[in-house]
């Protein structure tokens, strides 16, 4: 339970206060301060995504490859949110729907 006024952190993804953790979108190694709250079923499915397209997050001192391997982890990150926005809708539509009935 929260303290009074202690903001509880959310799953951007889902709205999860489950296990939620500062996730670095970009690498810790590329941009440390680009982080979003995720829940950790879907921390590990961003990492299962990074690694099913061959984004390699680890440190190069070669900054255009740094920034290509930011760009695709946040596509990665930014597919999994409207990923995360359409399903809210289509169960919102459902659920509106179900009231209706």
């Amino acid at each position: 339970m929260s303290a009074a006024g202690e903001k509880v952190r959310k799953c951007v993804i889902c709205g999860s206060a489950c296990r939620v953790e500062a996730n670095h979108v970009g690498g810790r190694n590329h941009i440390a301060w680009f982080t979003c709250p995720l829940c950790g079923e879907h921390h590990d499915r961003f990492h299962a995504l990074l690694r099913q397209a061959v984004v390699d997050l680890q440190y190069t001192s070669d900054p255009l490859e740094r920034g290509i391997r930011v760009l695709k982890a946040i596509l990665i990150f930014a597919w999994m949110v409207v990923e995360g926005l359409h399903q809210a809708m289509r169960q919102s539509r459902k659920g509106q729907h179900e009231r209706d009935a």
